[in-house]
């Protein structure tokens, strides 16, 4: 009777080290420093390591930055206002508040000799593609990151534990993967072993990697091969309901006293966590150039994107300067059918706008001298 417990005891030991020990090298070895099989995000990561010092700017945020902020326009606009800027964008599709800082600190670490902005476009309803291992979703998850997000996901305004708790649990299992090691694989078993065609769950999966290049990492929706699957989805399954949201913000908005807009409690720790980036931008010195930090909110619907977090950071002082678009009232054209791909997303000709919209308010912003600014939703 006490061999088998004491065989047991001695097998518990031996997983329990063979975890440990995982969780070590993964900390140690280069796949806790280097990004790989991360798609297009790996691709723009290699570029900018190669080219870091030849950006003054660089635009991180999610899908609505990737497929909506092109660069080349960006700088040609300010270069018309006699300023010269060269700009990088490093969207990433998905990507919450969390998973955006891990990629700033690591932008950061190469000390790009003349970054002197980094424009945030940060949500924080993002956690997490329930159900998903790939291995972007595992790589960001350190265990700060992790528990970040668990905080996040806690605090915000998904009111029943009933859709909280798969968020935690896929959030966990991105962890233990990472902790294990099995992110380097993910990708390669579900495509290679499990003959899994992972673009089929996104139609926006596949780019060409010389365009992402060219385009300086914007991504048009439209030049992706499935976009005419995606825009008739949206058109078929989710117009009526974007024009029902539309109407109602808009109508809100009308009638809302502009100091009251996005009053929410509930968004402490995000907006804390917006003072920890902007003060980690901001506390970066390289060759004599402060870097700043220009927080801007793409043109979206609350319902797909609520900005609560980042507002309560602007009037608490936590972050300086703030360019809001998410005013239907003040931008219409950019809300309107022929300017999206679908109720998150810009098409082209919606970048477009968006991008010289956005590079005027920046304009503004340096003939101001950096005063303190917020511009667009008020």
């Amino acid at each position: 009777m006490l061999r088998p417990l004491i065989m047991f005891g001695y097998s518990l030991i031996f997983i329990i080290t063979i975890i440990f020990s995982s969780g070590l090298l993964n900390v140690i070895l280069p796949y806790y420093k280097t990004i790989q099989n991360l798609g297009e995000i790996s691709v723009k990561w290699q570029y900018l390591t190669e080219h870091k010092d030849d950006y003054d700017a660089i635009f991180l945020g999610p899908s609505t930055t990737y497929f909506g902020v092109i660069p080349k326009l960006f700088d040609e606009y300010m270069t018309t206002e006699g300023k010269s800027v060269k700009s990088f964008n490093f969207g990433i599709a998905g990507a919450n508040v969390s998973e955006l800082d891990f990629y700033l600190q690591k932008i950061l670490a190469l000390e790009p000799a003349n970054l002197k902005w980094i424009f945030l476009d940060c949500s924080v309803d993002l956690f997490t593609n329930i159900g998903s291992t790939s291995a972007q979703e595992i790589y960001w998850h350190t265990p700060r990151k992790t528990l970040e997000n668990f905080q996040l996901i806690l605090e915000s305004s998904i009111d029943s534990w009933k859709v909280k708790v798969p968020y935690i649990y896929a959030n966990f299992q991105s962890f233990i993967y990472r902790w294990l090691g099995i992110g380097q694989l993910s990708t390669l078993w579900q495509e290679g072993i499990l003959n899994l065609d992972l673009s089929n769950s996104d139609p926006l999966a596949k780019v060409s990697e010389d365009r992402l290049i060219q385009e300086s990492g914007y991504y048009a929706i439209d030049w992706q091969k499935k976009a005419d699957k995606w825009k008739t989805i949206f058109r078929t399954n989710g117009l009526d309901t974007y024009q029902k949201n539309l109407k109602n913000e808009q109508t809100k908005l009308a009638n809302l006293n502009s100091e009251n807009t996005f009053n929410d409690p509930s968004t402490i720790y995000g907006a804390k966590m917006m003072k920890n980036i902007a003060s980690r931008i901001e506390q970066q010195q390289i060759n004599k150039n402060k870097m700043e930090a220009i927080f801007f909110i793409p043109p979206i619907l609350e319902t797909d994107s609520n900005p609560s977090a980042i507002y309560r950071a602007y009037k608490s002082g936590y972050i300086e300067t703030l360019f809001a678009f998410n005013n239907p009232n003040n931008f219409t054209n950019l809300y309107e059918l022929d300017r999206r791909i679908d109720s998150a997303h810009l098409n082209h000709q919606g970048a477009e706008e968006f991008t010289l919209l956005l590079a005027s308010e920046f304009t503004q912003y340096l003939n101001n001298s950096g005063e303190k600014l917020m511009s667009g939703r008020l």
